[in-house]
């Protein structure tokens, strides 16, 4: 009997272990939906607008001095493959990311309150996003910062670069 219960106890060890695999091999998502190798891309370099559209994207080249330091990336949402030398790899801003100046990158959906962090997955991977940067904080204690153009925002929706800009030079 005792046999048995160990047999039984070590199967069930193995498939839980097993069973814990998948996230060990395939990305994890964070609060916003965003995988590890997720980059946010544009065509146009972002100085000096209020705001720019970003797209969602999967590296499939490398930017080096072969690609005149442009990567290849396809687009989430539609499935496009556009070169550009404006790419960004992003995390949750933490709150000492949150100060005046800061480039940050949010999801375009809009409530009363600002704009808020994406819900589910397919608004995170389909949806539009932008870029700005933080011009106020004045809000911050009620959880809002505004961004240029004068949007408010949700600190749970706002992400930030992880490494540094590339600037394509």
């Amino acid at each position: 009997m005792k046999k048995t219960f160990r047999s039984v106890s070590a199967t069930f060890a193995i498939a839980f272990c097993i069973s814990l695999l998948p996230s060990y091999l395939f990305a994890e998502e964070d609060a916003h939906y965003i995988q590890p190798d997720d980059f946010f891309i544009t065509k146009e370099e972002f100085k000096n607008q209020a705001w720019i559209h970003v797209h969602l994207a999967k590296q499939l080249t490398a930017p080096s001095s072969k690609t005149k330091n442009e990567g290849e990336f396809l687009q989430v949402h539609d499935g496009n493959k556009v070169w550009t030398k404006f790419y960004y790899a992003t995390e949750i801003a933490k709150p000492s990311d949150l100060k005046i100046g800061t480039v940050v990158i949010m999801a375009d959906i809009g409530t009363e309150d600002g704009y808020r962090a994406p819900e589910n997955k397919d608004e995170s991977r389909n949806g539009s996003w932008f870029i700005a940067k933080i011009t106020d904080v004045s809000d911050l204690y009620k959880g809002i910062v505004t961004v240029s153009g004068g949007y408010k925002v949700k600190v749970d929706a706002i992400r930030v670069s992880v490494k540094p800009v590339h600037k394509g030079k």
